[in-house]
């Protein structure tokens, strides 16, 4: 098995809204079928949205892929805090999501140690992240990792507010 990450540019723009539509769907639509989070799809992973972020300077993402196809993503988004970090050098992973097909294959560990590369290479000390709080596959790995939940964060989709938790690592 062959596994690569690299940085995304605006050509990748429909490859991370094909992986974000679907990877989020795999990750949440069993425990929620609701119209607010289809919503939430639809605006978070279109092309006009993702192409935005993409443009934007305080983001960076990377793709991973496993013997040459787009199997995954990560987005690293500068200027970006909360409260309970508001004094440290930190830099927020806003997303960082892997089909389930490739999933405890080390494309996610191998995704996220390229988002450690570039947080150190622009000097931060932390990256910190959102995690729903239901989703144990993934509090597990990160704790795996080293990660340590710091605080809570309200995620509004809608109507409906689900409960992030906010986890770190020191670099």
């Amino acid at each position: 098995m062959n596994i690569s990450t690299r940085q995304a540019d605006i050509s990748d723009r429909n490859i991370i809204c094909a992986l974000g539509v679907t990877t989020f769907y795999e990750a949440y639509f069993e425990q929620d079928e609701s119209s607010d989070l289809a919503n939430y799809v639809l605006e978070s992973f279109n092309q006009a949205q993702i192409e935005a972020e993409l443009n934007n300077t305080d983001s960076t993402f990377f793709i991973a892929e496993l013997n040459g196809k787009a199997v995954g993503y990560a987005k690293l988004r500068e200027n970006s805090t909360v409260d309970c970090l508001k004094n440290e050098n930190s830099i927020e992973l806003h997303r960082i999501y892997i089909l389930e097909r490739a999933k405890g294959k080390g494309v996610g560990g191998r995704l996220l140690n390229r988002c450690f590369e570039a947080a150190q290479a622009k000097g931060y000390e932390t990256i910190w992240l959102g995690v729903w709080e239901q989703n144990s596959a993934a509090l597990r790995f990160y704790e795996k990792l080293g990660f340590v939940k710091v605080g809570e964060l309200q995620f509004p989709y809608g109507k409906t507010v689900g409960t992030n938790y906010v986890l770190k690592i020191e670099l």
